[in-house]
């Protein structure tokens, strides 16, 4: 028989079946109450069968567009009870990049929270399916064809990976990879049973290798009601949390706290991960708390290679030693000390969807390895330390989008001949992007308001650059390509 993830879930409920596994929000009904793993195993069996009653069969690949919460774990768990697949819809993407998704990734049903319909309505059959707690079950008016090889792969997950333009592509995990990538990271963080973890990122960005751990490995829940300082201190405090899984956003919301309350004093980990952890922001928690943020390097195709457990600030700024049953190699030029980050592992990806590529051939690429386009350095005790990022990607809160996608819906502006988006990094929110423009000949240069209501026609709001700046021409390299960097953007 094929892993299935639901079966090792359900698995823990047997052990351990008045365990709490959800603390906080499970759904708008209940939103303050304590859910069980027996209870919640019931959840996702009462789902489960709802869905195949709905016509959800195993092989389907089933989009959720969902808030995160109580109820997207569950509707996951379920879809994969059914043998199907899962591909998220972010909620916070506009229509034009759902309605992307949908014409690139084969979806053969959609479950959607009713307040979320809208935005899809015009991808969806009308006939919808009533399922539990306010949602729906829509079939996909016309689905593209699916590559033949995905039949091949017992595929849990599929993160699409583009936006509504540029090579649409997405990530392939099957049920083994997802598995191996949470063994891995398991042998370093030791989650079981009496640890309570509390959760503040997005689930459609961030599940694979954290809450199904949770779920495997036996640990509870905290959902706090929402991101606030002190809110999250004193559900951390409330339920004896002994990991917090944040971005660095989140901690530096702690840190602004001023009610005093203290982290809890059995805490393990305080997690730290979606982009760079700025050293004023490790600095400042270290001086409220007393204690160091854990830092991580996470890729979607790989897992979590690296984590950094130690509680020494002389190790603050790394991403911590390689994670058992990874392999680490620089690809350095000859005198230097840093290269671009090369990666294999068991849990790594199984596929990009578009174009199909197995693993074997993406590996084949970097002759064995998987090219990261990161830059890194070790130090005599085997730290990692992220030095640069090969790669142009910009992440806002831990939402990550390619500058290029940003950058061809302003030049699509009646009035911007040329744009270029590049990240900058700010005090207290991290990164941010901000573009440069090139006015076309004959049109007036609208304001920032006007560039911005443009923008949310077509992008989601994290993608919306902060700052737009007109100038005479933009800057590109001897082979013609436009530079991102933002100092030598700005010369």
């Amino acid at each position: 028989m094929p892993l299935n993830l639901a079966d090792l879930f359900f698995h823990k409920a047997n052990e351990q079946p008045n365990r709490p596994l959800i603390y906080g929000q499970l759904s708008g009904q209940h939103p303050q109450r304590v859910t069980t793993y027996s209870e919640f195993a019931d959840r996702v069996r009462m789902l489960t069968g709802a869905m195949r009653d709905a016509g959800v069969e195993s092989g389907d690949n089933v989009g959720l567009l969902h808030r995160s919460g109580g109820d997207y774990i569950a509707f996951v768990y379920a879809i994969w009870s059914c043998g199907a697949c899962v591909t998220p819809l972010p909620s916070e993407l506009t229509s034009a990049e759902k309605k992307q998704i949908l014409e690139n990734i084969h979806l053969d049903s959609i479950i959607a929270a009713k307040p979320l319909v809208d935005g899809i309505r015009g991808a969806i059959d009308t006939d919808l399916a009533e399922l539990p707690h306010n949602t729906v079950l829509a079939k996909v008016s016309v689905p593209c064809p699916a590559p033949p090889e995905l039949a091949t792969v017992n595929a849990a997950f599929i993160r699409f990976t583009s936006g509504t333009t540029g090579a649409a592509k997405g990530v392939v995990l099957s049920h083994e990879s997802v598995y191996e990538r949470i063994r891995a990271a398991n042998e370093v963080l030791s989650i079981g049973g009496t640890d309570n973890v509390v959760w503040l990122l997005s689930m459609d960005y961030h599940f694979t290798v954290s809450v199904v751990a949770y779920l495997t490995y036996g640990a509870g829940i905290i959902l706090p009601k929402n991101s606030f300082g002190e809110t999250v201190l004193t559900a951390a405090l409330q339920h004896d949390a002994t990991i917090i899984y944040a971005s660095p956003l989140h901690y530096s919301f702690m840190v602004q706290d001023e009610t005093g309350t203290p982290l809890p004093g059995g805490l393990r980990f305080a997690i730290v991960t979606t982009t760079a952890l700025r050293s004023e922001v490790a600095d400042a928690f270290y001086e409220r708390f007393g204690r160091t943020l854990n830092e991580t390097y996470g890729i979607i195709e790989l897992g979590l290679p690296a984590i950094n457990v130690s509680q020494s600030r002389a190790k603050q700024g790394s991403v911590g030693k390689i994670t058992p049953g990874y392999e680490l190699r620089l690809l350095r030029q000859p005198g230097e000390d840093q290269g671009e980050i090369l990666l294999r592992c068991d849990g790594m990806l199984d596929a990009y969807y578009l174009p199909w590529k197995p693993r074997d051939e993406i590996l084949s690429e970097g002759n064995g390895w998987f090219r990261t386009g990161d830059a890194g350095r070790l130090d005599p005790d085997g730290y990692l330390y992220i030095v640069g990022r090969v790669k142009e990607m910009i992440s806002v809160g831990g939402m990550k989008f390619f500058p290029e996608e940003v950058e061809s819906v302003l030049e699509s502006h009646p009035a911007v001949e040329k744009a270029v988006v590049f990240r900058v990094e700010q005090r207290h929110w991290g990164e941010s992007a901000e573009a440069q423009l090139v006015r076309r000949d004959g049109q007036p240069a609208p304001d920032e308001s006007q560039l911005r209501s443009w923008c949310a026609k077509y992008l989601a709001d994290h993608k919306i650059p902060g700052r737009f700046e007109w100038t005479e021409r933009l800057n590109y390299t001897a082979s013609g390509k436009k530079i991102r960097n933002r100092e030598r953007v700005l010369q």
